[in-house]
């Protein structure tokens, strides 16, 4: 099912409506050490990075990084990491397997072992990383590098990644970067490209920002996609779903993608595939909380009030988290708010009013599947 499949896309073909930014993404591969893909969750930053991937036929390195633990990384979390990723790199790419399993063996801590590598924590450090980068960039061919949210590197304890992302943009020739990010904020506070006393600050870069669709999109794809699935749906279908969506492009397809398997469509059925929906936007949001137990109930307090009213003031939002809560400083609600923005969880509007980045997640807010302990 290529329109509702879950799975990111890797074809044009399959990819709706981002002709633009695919193009972008071909030149911005061509030309610039880094590429930075940015969008909100379910907004397709994946698919577009892998359906522009496999269109360019260079060898890429795909490091995933919502693979990693929560809380603070290790040294060893992060070669583990890449330990998978270069494995999946030598299965996929035969060519210049040998050649890069030749280099990768005078690394110290690296072990060969088949056509894989075992990189043993104890032997390697941190700089290691730089050394198993210069190893693709001596293959003596460009190689795309790869890192899907790479905010999350942000939580390497006691080392900072751009340091290695700086080297690597500085040296290695045939090393094209490219970063994605949902946590917009917390990627550009990770880069800090603007902060002069940052590695990454002054280098070119070029931008590609995902959107969600149109109205007009959203029905197109919708109807598109149950079509390809053979199953009937009426225009009255079509709206119920877009007015609940508002364009995120990953919540259409997971509500055609469940429907689809029914093989039958209703308002009802809908609303229970939404409430599955809500309870996936709830676990990423508690999984965002967890470490900041102190702060729960006032994180918790901000959403609701945005979600409650749809759209709020910073003054609207301060009254009702203090009418809840008690008093809270200026200052820590100011911070409070910022780290909301910047994890993707509200979005400041230019009016200076805030709303809920998701709106699967606002629906869970006010179906109170969502609320204080």
């Amino acid at each position: 099912m290529p329109l509702f499949d879950p799975k990111p896309k890797t074809s044009r073909k399959d990819f709706y409506n981002r002709e633009k930014e695919l193009e972008l993404f071909r030149k911005s591969i061509e030309k610039s050490p880094l590429t930075l893909v940015l969008g909100l969750r379910r907004y397709g930053k994946t698919s577009l990075i892998l359906t522009g991937l496999n269109e360019s036929t260079k060898p890429y390195v795909f490091i995933d990084c919502r693979l990693l633990p929560q809380g603070m990384l290790s040294i060893a979390d992060l070669l583990e990491l890449f330990e998978n990723a270069f494995n999946d790199f030598i299965r996929r790419h035969h060519r210049i397997r040998y050649r890069l399993l030749k280099i990768l063996e005078g690394i110290k801590g690296i072990r060969i072992h088949g056509i894989s590598i075992m990189i043993n924590p104890r032997k390697t450090s941190f700089n290691s990383i730089a050394d198993i980068l210069t190893a693709i960039n001596d293959l003596g061919e460009e190689i795309i590098l790869v890192i899907d949210e790479a905010q999350e590197l942000r939580r390497l304890a006691r080392y900072r990644m751009d340091s290695i992302l700086a080297y690597a943009y500085d040296n290695l020739r045939n090393v094209r970067i490219i970063l994605s990010g949902s946590q917009i904020g917390l990627l550009y506070r990770f880069l800090r490209i603007n902060d002069p006393q940052a590695p990454l600050y002054g280098r070119a870069y070029i931008e590609i920002k995902l959107e969600p669709l149109s109205r007009e999109q959203s029905r197109d794809f919708l109807v598109r996609g149950f079509k390809e699935q053979g199953v009937e749906v009426s225009n009255d279908i079509v709206d119920y779903i877009t007015n609940r969506v508002d364009g995120v492009i990953g919540w259409l397809t997971y509500i055609g993608y469940e429907l689809s398997l029914k093989r039958q469509v209703s308002k009802e059925l809908i609303d229970e595939i939404l409430v599955k929906a809500a309870l996936l936007a709830k676990e990423e949001l508690e999984n965002y909380l967890k470490p900041r137990i102190q702060a729960h109930k006032r994180y918790i307090t901000i959403l609701e009030a945005v979600g409650t009213l749809g759209e709020a003031s910073w003054k609207t939002i301060y009254t009702y988290l203090e009418a809840r809560l008690g008093r809270v400083p200026k200052p820590v609600f100011n911070e409070l708010l910022r780290n909301l923005v910047d994890a993707g969880f509200l979005v400041k509007k230019n009016i200076g009013t805030y709303i809920i980045a998701d709106p699967i997640l606002e629906y869970a807010i006010r179906n109170r599947l969502i609320g204080l302990r």
